[in-house]
């Protein structure tokens, strides 16, 4: 805190400074309003810093967490490169992990492999691929998969053990941990062996993806009842991954986008109080998904709120003490939404800088997207792109020297503060009407975001906004792109496999276990033995049930959204 001769000292330097620009620019305000709503002046000192963190901020890996998670970052192990990956059948898959593997990708920690699986759109959402209607997306924008015996294509001769496995999926997420655990079982792995995180969005229901999902109120039973699970027989699996990257890209702003996922915790938090379980047994294994790439330091500023926000709420609010329940782990991406059809080439410049923000503000992994992916799946050069980004910052240009670079800064500091201000405003609000599950199911959640991404689109419309080859900057030549083609038989290869399996398993066990599947899932629903909804699961994973078959369940017992 300054002292009182210091903050006389920049009173008056402050004072001179306006008396300076009311000269020089006759009283013209320069100041502006972010994406979140906070006014931005053009310049910030001392006295902003003093506001903003009195207590000197504290240091990185040190309660409340706003420097970082850890004492020391970057230094000791660099990110985690996940670069995302997914189109076609698991052996067309499995040639893309093998590209970027040779490329010097798919870098875990300490040495480990790494992959970044999306799966198409009827995997996400839990359909099998002879359901009627989804033939036509089968294999792509992300992988089919929907059986034990994929993910022993995919992974073969993997040492599981060593290789963290995240897994991008919406409402099919439940049954597709239950293959995987299935599958590194009859791999020789056993569950506690088993690494990664399952995005686990079938509490999304902000706009962004589409598609079916869950009941709000079965959901969030269904995410309590996993994390549980893995508690006991996963452990080292991240059951959870809030995606304020998904919220952004469906259109609100930062603050709302923080809101929204801390909101997420609180419901989660709260789900397990009425449960009579205490959220510290499952908290320390949720992660969250950030989109950076929009504005350089509002993306360092609200992850530094994030971060102290997240330990607040979790110490205050429900009591949790041990570090890996306070401390937010943070998987970024660039944005998706931002990157355009016209002059893709800009998309390297874009991805470039969201990156580097991400790992200034200290973010633990990161996707960085390809550059054509605005015209369709990326192509192998671009794929290589993304990756050489990603080293090329952690080698050529010095910022991963030091953990937050922008620590003090008074703009950062303050920034960080307003938006944490902002956001925590918007969680009262969602506090008062009841919670964030009424404010899915009223609709109020929805309109906040549609708002949103209406005033965007309108900012972009008038040129308020400026997209460079878009709006300003723009040029008729014809760019050249090449366009990834995928394999087209992927749909006739995933059907053809799937009759085989149908035909050649075992069809009573198979029933037997989706009928005790159904059985648990009717208890968990009532409140009652919380995990046993999953180990059905994956007991129904054992007996050959596809994605599909165990999906139906669930949406039977816990209802989908309307």
């Amino acid at each position: 805190m300054l002292d009182e001769r210091a903050a006389d000292s920049t009173g008056d330097a402050r004072r001179k400074w306006s008396e300076h620009v009311e000269r020089r620019y006759g009283g013209k305000d320069f100041s502006t309003v972010n994406r979140s709503g906070v006014r931005v002046r053009p310049v910030y000192d001392a006295l902003d810093l003093d506001k903003a963190v009195p207590d000197g901020g504290g240091e990185p890996g040190e309660y409340p967490f706003t420097r970082g998670i850890y004492p020391v970052h970057y230094q000791h192990q660099p990110w985690m490169d996940l670069q995302i990956i997914g189109y076609g059948v698991p052996s067309q898959l499995r040639e893309r992990m093998d590209l970027v593997k040779a490329a010097d990708g798919a870098k875990g920690y300490f040495g480990g492999e790494a992959y970044n699986i999306i799966f198409d759109m009827p995997t996400s959402m839990g359909y099998d691929p002879d359901t009627p209607g989804v033939r036509g997306a089968i294999g792509e924008a992300g992988v089919s998969i929907c059986k034990v015996s994929d993910f022993e294509v995919l992974f073969a001769g993997k040492d599981l053990s060593t290789t963290h496995v995240s897994m991008v999926c919406n409402a099919g997420s439940p049954p597709m941990l239950a293959l995987y655990l299935a599958a590194g079982a009859r791999m020789g792995f056993s569950g506690d062996q088993l690494g990664g995180n399952i995005t686990n969005y079938i509490w999304d229901f902000f706009g962004h993806c589409g598609g079916v999902n869950f009941s709000p109120a079965g959901s969030y039973r269904l995410c309590v009842d996993l994390a549980v699970y893995c508690a006991q027989h996963a452990r080292k699996f991240n059951t959870l991954t809030v995606s304020e990257h998904n919220i952004c890209e469906a259109g609100a702003n930062h603050t709302q986008a923080l809101a929204f996922s801390l909101a997420t915790i609180i419901a989660l938090n709260e789900e397990c109080v009425a449960l009579g379980i205490d959220p510290e047994t499952v908290v320390g294994r949720y992660g969250f998904h950030v989109r950076y790439g929009e504005d350089f330091f509002e993306d360092i500023a609200k992850t530094r709120a994030l971060r102290r926000m997240y330990a607040t709420i979790n110490a205050k609010r429900f009591g949790c003490t041990k570090t890996s329940s306070l401390t937010a782990r943070i998987h970024a991406q660039t944005a998706g939404s931002l990157l355009t059809v016209q002059q893709p080439l800009n998309n390297l410049v874009r991805n470039a800088y969201g990156a580097l923000s991400a790992v200034i503000a200290g973010v633990n992994g990161m996707t960085i997207n390809a550059y054509d992916e605005a015209l369709g799946l990326p192509t192998e050069e671009a794929v290589t792109l993304s990756l050489r980004t990603s080293q090329i910052i952690a080698s050529e240009t010095g910022v991963a020297k030091v953990s937050d670079p922008l620590g003090g800064s008074y703009y950062v500091e303050s920034l960080t503060s307003d938006i944490e201000a902002a956001a925590t405003a918007i969680i009262e609000e969602i506090d008062a009407m009841g919670g964030l599950v009424a404010c899915i199911e009223s609709g109020w959640v929805q309109d906040q975001v549609v708002a949103s991404a209406y005033r965007w689109r309108q900012e972009v419309e008038s040129g308020e906004r400026v997209i460079v080859g878009v709006n300003r900057h723009v040029t008729d030549e014809p760019d050249g792109t090449k366009v990834f083609q995928p394999n087209p038989d992927a749909a006739d290869l995933a059907l053809a496999d799937l009759e085989r399996h149908r035909r050649e398993r075992d069809g009573a066990a198979t029933a037997a276990a989706l009928e005790a599947l159904r059985t648990a899932a009717n208890e968990v629903r009532a409140g009652r033995a919380i995990g046993s909804c999953t180990a059905a699961l994956v007991a129904a994973a054992e007996a050959d049930a596809t994605l599909g078959e165990m999906q139906a369940v669930l949406f039977e017992v816990f209802g989908r959204n309307k």
